[in-house]
């Protein structure tokens, strides 16, 4: 069965790639454009298995902020952080959160997706 899988890209044409890369695994993906409207979205009805999030976006919310809150809120939701200019000192991931260094390789990104969704129970 499919699980929904939120990714959140400001840049449409990665955004579209990667939404690719997860459909690829079977997967149902919801895309947003930024942590604002991600924050939303999980609080709405959809169940959401598993969250992929860009570090740096515009807006009031980033990547960080975004994972800070689902840490808090949904402590049980994993995450993957990307960014190309973000570094992240040891130890401040939980254990069910993984971050990828842009620009990601596909393999790297499928890799932390299935590392983390036998898991992951949908929010």
């Amino acid at each position: 069965m499919p699980l929904n899988i939120l990714l959140v890209e400001d840049d449409g044409f990665l955004r579209s790639v990667m939404a690719e890369a997860v459909k690829i695994l079977g997967h149902e993906v919801i895309e947003r454009s930024s942590a604002d409207q991600a924050l939303i979205a999980l609080e709405g009805t959809i169940s959401t298995a598993l969250v992929i999030t860009d570090v740096r976006m515009p807006g009031r919310l980033d990547g960080l902020d975004l994972a800070r809150a689902i840490w808090l809120r949904w402590p049980e939701l994993p995450v993957v952080l990307m960014s190309g200019n973000t570094v992240l000192p040891p130890g401040f991931l939980p254990a069910n959160a993984r971050f990828l260094v842009k620009p990601v390789h596909l393999d790297a990104l499928h890799c932390a997706i299935e590392e983390l969704l036998p898991n992951a129970r949908p929010r």
